[in-house]
């Protein structure tokens, strides 16, 4: 995708990442065909024909595309190990700043939220039930 992005509005063709990948390790053609095909899959890239081959262009910018993989990635951990990452960040103090209760309800809701979609419920079902708990507790 650096090299996506460093070709600006003028996009690049698949030739321009072979040929700027090679100055760091040699990639076949076919392989960076196949990666942004993938990524025009995953609504990172659009491409247009031009001639025989195809122009790139970045949809997402570097940092949109970074906070889409995190998030991505938190809600697979948050779903598969929910107490393992609320302990995570209870030791960290949620981003490095002491852990709040705003901050531990938000995390909580979201590993409800995750739950019920796998369970087969509506979301808000999952948080209802947490805050009638919540609110029995006090």
């Amino acid at each position: 995708m650096r090299h996506v992005w460093d070709c600006g509005a003028d996009g690049c063709q698949g030739t321009d990442v072979q040929q700027a990948l090679d100055r760091e390790r040699p990639v076949a053609l076919t392989t960076i065909l196949t990666t942004l095909d993938r990524l025009r899959d995953k609504g990172i890239v659009r491409r247009e024909r031009e001639g025989k081959a195809y122009r790139y262009w970045p949809l997402l910018s570097e940092e949109q595309l970074q906070e889409r993989i995190v998030t991505g990635v938190m809600d697979r951990l948050i779903a598969q190990f929910p107490k393992a990452v609320a302990a995570y960040f209870v030791q960290q103090g949620l981003a490095g700043q002491e852990a709040d209760a705003a901050g531990l309800s938000d995390l909580a809701r979201r590993v409800e939220t995750i739950r019920s979609v796998q369970q087969g419920e509506e979301p808000h079902q999952a948080q209802d039930e947490s805050e009638a708990e919540n609110n029995d507790g006090r």
